[in-house]
C-alpha cells in the first residue's frame, strides 16, 4: 500500500520527513487513516521490535498492542480537535525485548495533501531509561545518608534531600526560594557572626570552584548549631550543589584523640621532669589565728626546660590517669620530709593510688628516719574522693600514719556525704573547710552558718579547723570571730618557691 503526494506545503514537510528518518535517533512514522503503518525508520522499527518491512501495511494495535488502548484515543482526539500536534505520553508493556515495561512519549501531527487529511505522522522517543534514570536519581537523593542542598545562582534554595531535612529540621517548602545563607550559614562553629561575603559557599557561585570543609557549621530551625562537614561544587545555571553530614561524633572523635596525644605528651613531660629533677615544691603560708605554731602547704609545681612554672593542675589528671601518682607522690613526701627535718610543720596532699600503695607508708618511715624528722611535723591531706574510691586501704592507710606520728587533714570538707563519718572512723587532726564556704563569706549568710557549724563540730571532737580560699581582710575578720584555728589564701600569700631554711 503506497500514499502519493503531489503538492502542497504538507508534501514538502513530509519529504523533509523522508531526509531526516533515516539518520535521526527518534522513531518516526507515517500511519494511514486506517491506523496501518505506512512507513517507519530504522529507529521507530528497532522500538517496536520488528523490521522495517514488517511494518509496511501492518495495523498499529498489532504492532504495539500493549499500547494500543492509549494510542487510539490519541489519534481519534488528533483528528478531532484539529490541532497541528499533539503529544501524549504512554506507559506500557513494551513492544521489544529491551524492557518488560516501558514509557514513550508520541508526537503526532496530521499529514495533508492540499487541504485534505491523508494520513498521521509520528515522532516516537522512548523515556523507559531516561525516566528510569531519573527516578534512580531521586532514589539515591532522597535515600543517601548525607545531606543535599541545591541552591541557584542568588544562593536561594532550590532543593533539599529528607536526609537535610531530617538534620536540620526545616522543610524544602519552608526554605525552597530563600538565601541559605540567611537561613543556615549564617554562624560560624564558635557562634560567631559569619558575614556573606567571607561565606565559603558564596566563593564557590563567584569563583566556580569548588570547595571541602571539615569544621563548619549550619543553624537549624531550632537555632541549634550542627556541626557539618560539607564539600561544595558549582552547580548548573550558577548554582551550587552542597552535600554534607552531622561531623558532631566526628569532631568529638578528633577532640578525643587530640585530648588522648595531649596526654601523652604530658606523660613524656612528667617523665622527663622526673628524671631530670626539674619537679619542685612552693610553700603556701597556713597561719595561725587563735594561737599555734605556723604551718605551711608544700604545693607541687613542674619546671620546663624553657624555666616556665607549670602548676599541678595541668598535668595531675594526667599523671593520676596514666598511674604516675605514686610516683609523684614519693618525689614529693621525699622532699617534704626534709622540710619537717628543718623544724617546719608542712602540709602535703596524697593522692588516692597512694593510699591504696602499702609501700607509700614504707617510703614515709624510711624518708623520716634518714632525715631525723619529727613525725608531728609532717601532715598529710586526704580528699574525700581519695576516701570513697579506696575506703579500706585508705583507713589502714590513715592508721599507718597516727602510728608513724604524722598529722591527718581531711581536705574539701564539707563537700561529700561521708564527711562527719570520716570524722568517727579516721585519726583525723584538722579539717579543711571547703573554699567554696568561705568565699564572699561577708555577704553570704548561708555560708557563715556553715562555717560556724563546722567550727562548733570540729571543736566538739577536738579537731583543729583551716579556713582555706581567704581573700579578703574582712572574711580573714569573720574566721577569727568564727574560732576558726587557722587561715590560708591569697590574702594572706600567694605559694612562692620556699625559703631555704
Amino acid at each position: 500500500m503506497t500514499l502519493q503526494y503531489t503538492s502542497g506545503v504538507d508534501v514538502e514537510a513530509w519529504a523533509l520527513h523522508e531526509t531526516v528518518q533515516s539518520s535521526t535517533p527518534f522513531g518516526l512514522g507515517l500511519i494511514d487513516l486506517e491506523w496501518r503503518f505506512v512507513r517507519v525508520n530504522a529507529a521507530l522499527a528497532a522500538l517496536n521490535g520488528l523490521s522495517v518491512e514488517e511494518h509496511q501495511g501492518s495495523y498499529v494495535g498489532d504492532v504495539v498492542p500493549g499500547l494500543w488502548s492509549q494510542i487510539e484515543p490519541a489519534l481519534a482526539e488528533l483528528l478531532e480537535s484539529g490541532d497541528s500536534v499533539l503529544t501524549r505520553e504512554f506507559a506500557g508493556p513494551s513492544p521489544s525485548a529491551t524492557a518488560q515495561t516501558g514509557t514513550w512519549r508520541y508526537t503526532l501531527y496530521p499529514v495533508r495533501d492540499r487541504a485534505k487529511l491523508v494520513a498521521v505522522g509520528c515522532l516516537v522517543i522512548e523515556l523507559t531509561e531516561e525516566r528510569y534514570a531519573d527516578e534512580l536519581r531521586l532514589a539515591i537523593l532522597q535515600t543517601m545518608a548525607d545531606g543535599l542542598l541545591a541552591l541557584d545562582h542568588n544562593g536561594r534554595l532550590r532543593c533539599m534531600n529528607a536526609a537535610a531535612e531530617r538534620m536540620l529540621g526545616w522543610t524544602e517548602d519552608e526554605l525552597r526560594g530563600r538565601c541559605a545563607h540567611d537561613m543556615i550559614h549564617y554562624r560560624r562553629l564558635d557562634g560567631g557572626a559569619l558575614l556573606v561575603e567571607d561565606c565559603a559557599l558564596t566563593r564557590v557561585r563567584t569563583d566556580r570552584r569548588a570547595v571541602r570543609a571539615r569544621e563548619d557549621a549550619f543553624v537549624c530551625r531550632d537555632s541549634r548549631m550542627l556541626p557539618v562537614i560539607y564539600s561544595a561544587t558549582p552547580g548548573p545555571a550558577g548554582g551550587v550543589v552542597i552535600v554534607f553530614r552531622d561531623a558532631t561524633d566526628e569532631l568529638e572523635r578528633r577532640g578525643r584523640a587530640e585530648r588522648e596525644l595531649d596526654a601523652v605528651t604530658w606523660v613524656a613531660r612528667i617523665r622527663e621532669a622526673l628524671h631530670d629533677d626539674r619537679l619542685e615544691l612552693y610553700s603556701q603560708p597556713i597561719v595561725p589565728l587563735t594561737g599555734g605554731a605556723a604551718r605551711e602547704e608544700l604545693l607541687l609545681r613542674m619546671n620546663t626546660r624553657e624555666g616556665e612554672v607549670v602548676p599541678a593542675g595541668a598535668f595531675l589528671a594526667v599523671a593520676e590517669q596514666y598511674g604516675l601518682m605514686v610516683e609523684l607522690d614519693q618525689w614529693v613526701i621525699g622532699r617534704a620530709v626534709r622540710f619537717a627535718g628543718l623544724g617546719r610543720i608542712v602540709q602535703v596532699n596524697l593522692s588516692a593510688a597512694s593510699t591504696a600503695d602499702t609501700r607509700v607508708l614504707d617510703l614515709i618511715e624510711h624518708e623520716l628516719r634518714s632525715a631525723a624528722a619529727p613525725a608531728g611535723n609532717l601532715i598529710f591531706e586526704l580528699t574525700e574522693t581519695a576516701l570513697h574510691s579506696n575506703a579500706a586501704p585508705a583507713e589502714a592507710f590513715a592508721a599507718g600514719l597516727r602510728e608513724l606520728g604524722c598529722g591527718l587533714a581531711l581536705d574539701d570538707f564539707g563537700t561529700g556525704f561521708g564527711s562527719f563519718d570520716y570524722l568517727k572512723r579516721l585519726p583525723v587532726q584538722s579539717l579543711k573547710i571547703n573554699m567554696n564556704f568561705v568565699r564572699h563569706l561577708p555577704t553570704n549568710t548561708a555560708n557563715q552558718h556553715l562555717v560556724q557549724a563546722i567550727v562548733n563540730l570540729a571543736q566538739s571532737v577536738d579537731i583543729e579547723t583551716i579556713a582555706v580560699g581567704v581573700e579578703d581582710k574582712e572574711t580573714l575578720a569573720l574566721l577569727r570571730e568564727y574560732g576558726v584555728d587557722y587561715a590560708q589564701g591569697y590574702y594572706i600569700s600567694r605559694p612562692t618557691p620556699p625559703r631555704a631554711g
